[in-house]
């Protein structure tokens, strides 16, 4: 038996080749829209030096930006993250959420926050806890139900392969197991059951749970929030960033993608 050995490092054992970091003679700062607007050119060329290093672009842009030496200004970090996040119906719709829950709440939400979520129903709100044991939330179908009809109609009809083979009696029963409810299909139109009043009040609340009480309009607004949220790409952590680069952790990204363009730049 041969013994596969691969190198490893502080973050443990190398599962890929580790990415080098840009080398970069001076930062750029970016500092407004107009900035990075107006630094396009000199961002893609810096990129165009290295190709290689710009995969890591799909783990967490504002990193993958910083090691190429490109400063973002704490406002830019959050306005790139969140153009990136989401296309522009569902960013339009997260943004009016946020702003229109700031201006009630007096804090910025965080409904994707268990503690945040409690302290806003029971502290802000005043509303009184509800006992939910065994109920579910109600969510809306994975496909509706023209869908499903124009599905079934497209199924081909049985027909007789081998006329007058007399066949076997055999039955059998074909089911299509239930889909996972998922917190982007949770119906916040549906009716909401009866409930008795808790005995104590969490100190956490999930998405999921805060579902119960979106009579409330402020908590029918933070769940629409909070499914948004979930809904926008997921960027990496610096840790995991570091971990990707270093090849300790395994990233899709790293393995059908070669390298991301960056508009602005064409080369001679």
């Amino acid at each position: 038996m041969t013994e596969n050995k691969q190198k490893s490092g502080k973050g443990g054992p190398r599962l890929a080749t580790p990415l080098v970091v840009p080398k970069v003679a001076e930062s750029i700062r970016i500092d407004s829209h107009r900035d990075l607007v107006a630094k396009a050119g000199l961002i893609a060329a810096r990129v165009a030096q290295d190709p290689a290093f710009s995969v890591m672009f799909l783990s967490n842009p504002v990193l993958a930006l910083e090691a190429y030496g490109i400063k973002l200004s704490p406002e830019m970090q959050h306005h790139v993250l969140a153009t990136l996040r989401h296309p522009p119906k569902l960013r339009t719709r997260r943004e009016e959420l946020e702003a229109s829950l700031e201006a009630e709440l007096g804090v910025k939400p965080h409904p994707e926050n268990p503690k945040w979520l409690a302290e806003m129903v029971f502290v802000k709100r005043e509303i009184a806890p509800r006992d939910t044991t065994g109920l579910d939330p109600v969510y809306s179908a994975a496909l509706n139900a023209d869908t499903l009809a124009r599905l079934q109609a497209t199924r081909p009809k049985g027909v007789v392969r081998y006329p007058g083979v007399k066949r076997l009696p055999i039955q059998f029963r074909l089911g299509v197991a239930p889909s996972d409810p998922a917190l982007r299909r949770l119906d916040l139109e549906a009716e909401l059951p009866d409930m008795r009043p808790a005995k104590e009040t969490p100190y956490e609340l999930s998405l999921e749970q805060a579902w119960f009480y979106k009579d409330d309009p402020l908590v029918h607004d933070a769940v629409e929030l909070g499914q948004i949220m979930r809904r926008g790409f997921p960027f990496r952590t610096p840790a995991e960033f570091r971990a990707i680069q270093a090849g300790t952790r395994v990233d899709a990204f790293r393995k059908f993608v070669r390298n991301v363009r960056v508009k602005g730049f064409r080369p001679t």
